[in-house]
């Protein structure tokens, strides 16, 4: 891309070049290399000043359902979209930096997993320039396919995703910085145990936060699984699995509705069904009553069965209490 048009260091020809291979490579991959793997993910900025903006994009893929051919894009390709007309104004690539196997990991010292479960991670980042423009933009990863052993929607298999996030005028004018999860929401939850998760992000601007419940944004398709050039928005979401599933039933009728707390990000849910689900978050950023920026973030809930561990009632160092309040020394 040319550099005196203000987006970034790369040219025509090369970005040219790039889109050719990649259009070459998805026609030329086998069928297989469709096979679903795709998490979760989102994206976000960082604000460097000269109109210089760090983009960050994490993306997640199952390792245990995925093709060993399903890896991480390399390059990632995103898009760059006015807001005002949703017409596209440049991409640029995300080159892979390698990744990282989420741990499997459980809250309660009291249960047991008896489900295997593996997430990959890795994080794209990229400094391109974003000038300033009326309405500002919206930046967007898309990617083939979720996993076809989702529950809540239906199609999985054939539904990709979308990962975008917005700036708007009062963003680009102040140099602001997106907020940042904290954490990974945990790889798995126990069927019929309570959840109590602290999903908030952090704003290093210190701007004022709203968490929602979101449906997830579809995305590539089988015939075309990691497009070089994402479609432009609005962008179409999920089709719940109803009527067994819905916005207001992410993880079914059964237990406890998954549900956020609009001010401080906390999950709170008792999922009384088995199985596989996405789930998406949205947090819009708020400076003195101005809308500044919206991230989406979705992830899957792996709800599986656990066993209660039974522990000794001769307490040392590092055991636990699990079957009732009485000690006996």
């Amino acid at each position: 891309m040319n550099q005196d048009k203000g987006w970034t260091k790369y040219s025509p020809f090369s970005v040219f070049k790039l889109a050719v291979l990649l259009v070459s490579f998805t026609l030329f991959m086998p069928f297989n290399a469709h096979a679903t793997h795709i998490v979760g993910g989102e994206i976000g900025y960082r604000c460097l000043g000269d109109d210089q903006y760090e983009i960050i994009l994490s993306v997640y893929r199952d390792c245990i359902n995925a093709g060993e051919d399903t890896e991480f894009d390399d390059p990632a390709s995103v898009g760059i979209f006015l807001n005002s007309t949703q017409a596209l104004v440049d991409t640029f690539p995300m080159f892979f930096m390698g990744d990282d196997t989420l741990q499997e990991f459980l809250l309660d010292d009291c249960l047991m997993v008896q489900s295997p479960v593996c997430v990959h991670t890795t994080t794209y980042r990229q400094v391109i320039t974003l000038p300033f423009v009326e309405g500002g933009y919206e930046l967007a990863y898309q990617r083939c396919c979720r996993n076809e052993t989702l529950n809540n929607i239906v199609v999985p298999k054939e539904t990709g995703a979308t990962f975008t996030i917005k700036l708007s005028e009062a963003a680009l004018m102040n140099c602001n910085n997106s907020p940042q999860f904290r954490e990974w929401p945990p790889i798995f939850v126990c069927a019929d145990q309570f959840i109590s998760y602290d999903h908030s992000a952090f704003d290093m601007d210190g701007d004022s936060l709203v968490y929602s419940i979101c449906t997830p944004s579809a995305g590539a398709t089988e015939a075309v699984p990691k497009p070089s050039i994402p479609s432009a928005p609005p962008y179409d979401t999920v089709v719940w699995n109803s009527p067994t599933y819905s916005l207001e039933n992410i993880l079914g009728a059964a237990g406890r509705p998954l549900s956020i707390n609009p001010r401080n990000g906390r999950i709170i849910a008792r999922p009384g069904i088995i199985g596989q689900f996405v789930v998406g978050i949205c947090v819009e950023e708020y400076r003195n009553g101005v809308l500044l920026s919206e991230t989406r973030r979705d992830f899957q809930y792996n709800v599986v069965p656990c066993a209660e561990i039974e522990a000794d009632p001769i307490i040392e160092d590092g055991d636990f209490i699990c079957e009732d309040f009485t000690v006996t020394f």
